[in-house]
């Protein structure tokens, strides 16, 4: 029996939706805890030094492709047959941008004053920031076709590499140096693995060089290039922590900074599902499918939001306790902030993707001011007020971003509502509040975050806020051993 064209695109995106984050979640959450335990073991100070060798790593490998690797999955989701020559040209620019963005970051590193260990450790890094950006063509690809199972399972066994290696740091009594081939092993196994996935699955790569093409490239990329390298503005103040405080208080925020780690695969995973499906049916004029993506995701997204919010603001105390010890203790109030800021990237993630896919310029704009916006509050609160000024000011980015984009959506792409999502979630929230106020006092986390999910769940249930299609979304999403039969849409 066919399913229609609609529902048909909704159970594909919810497939690779759930693919990805049964993936992430499991690795995720391994990670996680090793990660806790390896933050005990080397103290804050050498804690924040590893945050920063993080942190660099996060904001170069968030432009060292000058935002091509977007580009190419809009172009290739609307036309498959052009495959090849992205891939080819895309890859020889890479090479090159690969090159130079890793001699920036060891020019950076070499004139910095930080202490030699660290700039050794940020060299190998630099080395691991080459070899990752190879595998973002192949990587592109996979996405425009819409393949995400296949990066759900390399992001899988990414995780488990990096978790091996924590181990043996903390077995083998090793420390900064050796934590910094993480990203070379794991960089490694992603050119591999995406290249010969790619070439064997999508299209054979071979070297191309169309110097028309390229050009044409750059042209298109413009607008992509300058939102992909303004979006460092949630993670400038972990390269601006250490020149403005020290290295024990980037400790405490690269351990809070952890759980944004963590759950930003959440936004994560609805935009790389969700950017080519708009990209596809708006290429069509599919208006409608947009909007009921969007509405039905946007509502997803509040229901997860809101419980991480009001459960954070209540219990951060007892996480950084129970996760990380008395020594970070003073990270609480930056762990349930960060996790705000979270929740907000949650709301807006399916109206990030929409924007970024067909309001660039637009995008472009509003990023690069919040990344003013973010480094200047930063540079004005970070030396009076630390860390915690720092976890605020990516809160108000987020706000930011979350407004600026509702209103393009609503002004230029489509319609959509959203505040309405937004009142039964606040019930269920505010119910499961009173449980964890009233169990905090007595009873283990563990047995209060339980608790605490319970009654949001069966709150939702009673207040009917999921639909029937909402059910039988996910129960042919979890059947992923049936083949989806969709009958296509009359053009």
């Amino acid at each position: 029996m066919k399913i229609s064209y609609n529902t048909g695109v909704m159970l594909h995106i919810g497939r690779n939706i759930l693919s990805l984050i049964f993936s992430r979640v499991l690795a995720g959450l391994i990670l996680f805890l090793i990660y806790t335990r390896l933050a005990q073991y080397l103290g804050p100070e050498v804690a924040g030094q590893y945050g920063l060798l993080g942190g660099f790593l996060m904001v170069f490998s968030m432009f060292v492709d000058l935002g091509m690797s977007q580009l190419v999955i809009k172009k290739v989701s609307e036309n498959k047959n052009d495959a090849l020559k992205f891939l080819s040209n895309y890859f020889l620019i890479q090479l090159a941008l690969a090159f130079v963005f890793m001699l920036v970051m060891d020019l950076f590193v070499f004139f910095a004053h930080y202490p030699q260990e660290v700039k050794n450790a940020l060299y190998i890094a630099g080395l691991g920031l080459f070899l990752s950006s190879l595998s973002l063509p192949f990587r592109s690809i996979i996405n425009a076709f819409q393949k995400l199972t296949i990066i759900a399972k390399v992001n899988f066994l990414n995780s488990a590499i990096n978790a091996i290696f924590m181990i043996l740091v903390i077995t083998l009594n090793q420390g900064l140096f050796f934590l910094a081939f993480i990203s070379v092993a794991v960089s490694t196994f992603d050119v591999l693995v995406y290249g010969y996935l790619t070439h064997t699955r999508f299209v054979r790569f071979k070297f191309e060089f169309d110097k028309l093409f390229i050009r044409q490239l750059f042209i298109w990329t413009w607008p992509f290039m300058l939102l992909t390298f303004f979006s460092i503005y949630n993670r400038i103040d972990t390269l601006m922590l250490p020149h403005l405080r020290d290295f024990k208080e980037t400790g405490y925020y690269a351990a809070a900074y952890k759980f944004w780690d963590v759950l930003a695969f959440l936004p994560a995973v609805i935009g790389i599902s969700l950017y080519p499906f708009y990209a596809e049916r708006l290429s069509v004029g599919a208006v409608s499918d947009v909007k009921k993506g969007l509405e039905t995701y946007t509502r997803y997204m509040i229901a997860l939001a809101l419980p991480l919010f009001a459960g954070a603001f209540l219990l951060s105390s007892e996480i950084a306790l129970a996760f990380y010890g008395p020594d970070f203790l003073p990270a609480a109030p930056a762990i349930w902030i960060l996790i705000a800021a979270i929740s907000v990237l949650l709301v807006y993630s399916p109206a990030n993707s929409l924007v970024i896919s067909q309001k660039t310029r637009a995008a472009t704009k509003v990023t690069g001011f919040t990344l003013l916006f973010n480094f200047g509050f930063n540079l004005l609160l970070i030396p009076k007020y630390g860390f915690v000024a720092a976890a605020a000011t990516t809160l108000a980015s987020e706000i930011i971003q979350a407004s600026c984009y509702a209103f393009i959506i609503k002004k230029g792409i489509v319609n959509y509502r959203f505040f309405r999502s937004f009142l039964k979630p606040i019930v269920a929230s505010a119910l499961m509040s009173a449980v964890v106020v009233w169990l905090k006092q007595d009873f283990s986390l563990w047995l209060i975050i339980g608790a605490g999910a319970l009654v949001y769940g069966v709150a939702l249930l009673l207040l009917r806020f999921f639909q029937r299609e909402d059910w039988e979304l996910l129960s042919a999403a979890l059947n992923i051993k049936k083949k989806l039969d969709i009958d296509q849409p009359l053009t």
